[in-house]
């Protein structure tokens, strides 16, 4: 048996054959597409363009916030757009019914669509959006036209109000939590203010000023004691001459000379021993000033020979009367008294230098125990001077908004009247009849072909018989 080939004729004259087979259906196809494009129902779609307003108040005096990029920003203007707030105020407006249902608002708002125009150039900048293509799709244009207008309308004032709700709520929030972190702050000044008083003098921030002052006592004390001690010996000296004014010794040191009458034989006797002395450096022995204080040198040796065998007490009452005796006494009552004070003095600069000092050993346990209240104080005082700048940036955020000085939407084009339906399209209608058509007639055709058995020309007949063909007559066609 041989191979059956198929030529292309043989799908020529298969068409050829079953052509009304292929023809009737891509007929009715394009019958069926102009009653498709005749009666289903037309919807049609209206634009309206809305524009962003660029602030007329510098963004960094108002501190706004980082902006949104392009799909998020999309997103947004999307879920405000279709919001139950503004669907309803259209529905009502539009007079579609006083109170909006959900189905009804959910019908609205699945009939509108928010894109971006194209650009008008490309360039390598990054695109920022602030244009936005808001479109509404409904079976009447009219309808279509006049709620798309009023959907951008509303959406505009609409988002205007909400920017001012936002931005005064948001002023409202931050002064009441600006007023709780004053009150939390007070306690905590209190709380530091009242610890502080406690710990007063031992705090951390005055160790510098109790070392400058212990360091100060120290240095008292080494100069009340260098004092001290010269007011003892000076003490020491005063009694000495006073002991020896007592007993009448030679080696009584006379602070002065008076009147010599006044002074006590004894105490006479030496400054003249000493007047002869320096005397007999500058004159002779035969000098009259020399004999005279030999004279009186004599007389004086004799009285205070004749002194000390006076009793005790006359030659205490003689001392008495004596100037330099009474100096000497009132000089001694004297450094006593120094002497006490300075004592005095090394007892208090003592005391206070072991109260400095144990103020200094303090420091680092009081400052220990007010780290824990000044570190809360510092944290609330952050905090409060934080919600301060906030609130004043929000108060101007929020006179900003109610001015309508901010970003703002506005509509830059309003929607036009829609001439075309968008849905159906006719050319796409019709192509798609006539493709389903074809296809139909195609499988039509085929199907027809492979159920027929009859045999038409000479390669089926071998195929079917399988014998040899003797000659072949031509279709006979009638003249």
């Amino acid at each position: 048996m041989e191979d059956t080939h198929v030529h292309a004729l043989d799908y020529v004259s298969v068409v050829r054959r079953r052509k009304w087979w292929l023809v009737a259906p891509l007929a009715l196809s394009i019958l069926v597409g102009l009653a498709l494009v005749r009666w289903l129902p037309k919807e049609y779609t209206s634009t309206t363009t809305l524009g962003v307003l660029a602030p007329m108040v510098s963004p960094n005096l108002v501190k706004q916030s980082s902006p949104l990029d392009n799909q998020e920003r999309l997103r947004a203007m999307s879920q405000q757009l279709t919001s139950q707030p503004i669907l309803a105020r259209v529905i009502r407006e539009e007079g579609f019914g006083s109170d909006p249902q959900a189905p009804q608002i959910g019908q609205i708002r699945a009939s509108i669509s928010v894109a971006v125009p194209d650009p008008v150039a490309i360039t390598n900048e990054p695109r920022r959006l602030d244009t936005f293509l808001v479109s509404y799709s409904d079976p009447d244009p009219e309808r279509s036209q006049r709620v798309a207008n009023r959907l951008a309308t509303v959406f505009v004032d609409e988002t205007s109000k909400a920017r001012e709700e936002h931005a005064e709520d948001t002023s409202a929030f931050i002064a009441t939590e600006l007023r709780a972190s004053q009150a939390r702050l007070a306690d905590l000044e209190g709380r530091l203010r009242a610890s502080k008083e406690a710990y007063m003098g031992r705090l951390p921030e005055q160790t510098q000023a109790n070392l400058q002052t212990l360091n100060g006592l120290r240095q008292q004390l080494q100069t009340n004691a260098m004092a001290l001690r010269g007011e003892q010996d000076r003490l020491s000296m005063i009694e000495r001459q006073i002991e020896g004014l007592k007993q009448g010794s030679n080696d009584v040191l006379v602070m002065a000379r008076g009147n010599d009458a006044a002074l006590p034989p004894e105490t006479r006797a030496i400054s003249l021993q000493r007047e002869l002395a320096a005397a007999r450096g500058m004159y002779t022995d035969k000098h009259p000033e020399v004999q005279r204080l030999q004279d009186e040198l004599a007389a004086a040796r004799r009285d205070a020979a004749a002194d000390r065998e006076k009793p005790e007490a006359d030659r205490l009452a003689q001392l008495q009367i004596d100037p330099s005796y009474r100096q000497l006494v009132a000089d001694r009552e004297m450094g006593r008294l120094r002497i006490r004070e300075l004592q005095r003095g090394n007892a208090d600069a003592q005391r206070q230098i072991g109260q400095y000092q144990n103020r200094v050993e303090a420091a680092p346990m009081v400052e220990q125990q007010l780290a824990s209240v000044q570190r809360d104080y510092d944290l609330a005082k952050q905090q409060y001077n934080d919600l301060s700048s906030q609130l004043h940036a929000a108060m101007i955020a929020e006179s900003v908004e109610r001015n309508r000085s901010g970003e703002q939407f506005t509509v830059l084009y309003p929607a036009p009247f829609p001439t075309e339906p968008t849905r159906p399209i006719p050319l796409r209608v019709m192509l798609v009849s006539i493709l389903a058509g074809l296809f139909l007639g195609g499988a039509l055709t085929l199907g027809r072909e492979y159920f027929d058995r009859s045999v038409h020309d000479v390669r089926d007949l071998k195929d079917e018989f399988d014998v040899p063909v003797l000659g072949e007559v031509a279709p006979i066609r009638p003249v």
